[in-house]
């Protein structure tokens, strides 16, 4: 059995993690480079996780994971945690992943890497975060940059999945609002979507209460991970995400890990005909 994923996530993890600041909506509701999008990585963290991957060990792999985005996905070393996950399920099967640290997908047109990734190397899965979308669904950003590396990794044999954040917390509506200009991108493109916000709202449906976000109501908490991670899982594999209720994580209870599971079994059954055909 053998899991790899590139060591630099747990580097980028800690220094966005002192970067990140609280973006919630301004008091209007207006948008802004401040208070307009979520808040991605800092300027001073473009580049962390600048180094290429193992060339042989993505060759080798039975499933190679390229991950593009910013802090929502590296916090709590969410690529890694994924890769256990498959490694449980799947013991025998060698497990690579890498990431490339973007602000925003906007960023892949200037920044040579995530080209060089995909053109370069035989990835089986790429899984792309950091769409720029506005808090008041009033301003519309560019998705050409996000498309065109999605084509782009379609086009050179991997299977591509938009990563669709959760809403922000206490902002109504921005979840759907956020898988759909997901959706669109992800039509435009002929690729998948992994429906996490959904699956965040299918989990909080049921219990309110429960401890998904972290401090700061933008980022994910260890237990939104841990749902983030199961809705992937089951994204990369094709499987049931409801398997990983056994699967231990942090100091989760059994209730809980079943509860998550069960979320992102449901939203990931939810997926349309249409968009399993791509």
């Amino acid at each position: 059995m053998h899991v790899c994923c590139n060591r630099t996530v747990f580097i980028a993890f800690v220094l966005l993690l002192a970067g990140c600041r609280d973006q919630r909506p301004a008091p209007s509701g207006g948008d802004s480079s401040e208070t307009g999008q979520r808040n991605p990585v800092t300027k001073a963290d473009e580049g962390v996780a600048a180094d290429k991957s193992d060339l042989e060990k993505v060759r080798l792999a039975d499933l190679s994971v390229l991950f593009v985005g910013n802090s929502h996905t590296m916090m709590h070393d969410l690529p890694n945690l994924v890769c256990r996950m498959i490694q449980c399920r799947h013991p025998k099967k060698k497990v690579y992943a890498h990431v490339i640290a973007v602000p925003f997908l906007e960023a892949v047109a200037s920044d040579s890497r995530c080209r060089e990734e995909i053109e370069s190397r035989p990835w089986k899965v790429v899984v792309l975060q950091g769409q720029k979308i506005s808090m008041s669904g009033q301003v519309e950003y560019s998705r050409k940059e996000g498309i065109d590396i999605a084509k782009r990794a379609k086009a050179h044999g991997a299977r591509v999945f938009f990563f669709s954040e959760w809403g922000l917390q206490g902002v109504e509506g921005h979840g759907p609002r956020t898988e759909k200009v997901y959706q669109e991108m992800a039509g435009d493109a002929g690729v998948g979507v992994a429906p996490i916000g959904r699956a965040w709202d299918v989990a909080l449906s049921q219990q309110p209460d429960m401890p998904l976000y972290g401090p700061d109501g933008n980022h994910q908490s260890h237990l939104g991970a841990f749902l983030t991670a199961c809705v992937l899982f089951g994204r990369i594999t094709g499987e049931s995400p409801a398997s990983l209720a056994s699967f231990s994580h942090l100091t989760m209870d059994e209730s809980d890990r079943k509860l998550l599971a069960d979320a992102a079994a449901t939203a990931n059954a939810q997926r349309t005909t249409k968009e399993d055909d791509r």
